[in-house]
């Protein structure tokens, strides 16, 4: 059971908001929803960084190494201090048997870590209007890529 479905499911401890889309992300879904936002995401990069986003195509590519010790409030620091903050909501989805949802920036930015925990592979979250999107990759490179600056001097 998803995380949506599932009301005992750990990341709902840390949700003051979640909503359903109505979009499932399986089969296609996701990527039709963020083609539909403007953000190309054909999955070239996949064998190279697990990553469905073209950043190669995305203009201002943000890119650094998420995956180290201690790394929570750095990283919650930045993302705070980034244009993200500045979003009531945004869209990702997490779970294969559940729809995209829409969550509050504030309940990520303050559990990101618990928020990619819960995630399949990897994390792809966007503004309502697809304006700033980032996309946490799944394999060994661990990279946090985005269209803004969060890491300052990236």
């Amino acid at each position: 059971m998803g995380i949506f479905k599932n009301k005992k499911h750990f990341l709902h401890e840390h949700l003051t908001f979640i909503e359903s889309i109505g979009i499932d992300g399986k089969s296609g879904g996701l990527n039709k929803f963020l083609s539909g936002l403007g953000i190309s995401n054909s999955g070239k990069n996949w064998d190279i960084d697990h990553s469905t986003i073209d950043w190669c195509k995305t203009e201002n590519h943000h890119q650094f190494f998420f995956d180290y010790e201690n790394n929570e409030s750095e990283i919650r620091d930045w993302l705070n201090k980034s244009d993200l903050s500045k979003s009531e909501f945004l869209y990702t989805w997490l779970d294969w048997d559940d729809p995209i949802i829409k969550i509050k920036t504030k309940d990520f930015i303050e559990n990101w870590e618990v928020f990619y925990a819960a995630s399949v592979q990897g994390m792809i979250l966007t503004t309502i209007d697809g304006s700033k999107h980032l996309e946490f990759t799944d394999d060994w490179k661990y990279h946090l890529n985005s269209n803004f600056e969060i890491k300052p001097n990236t």
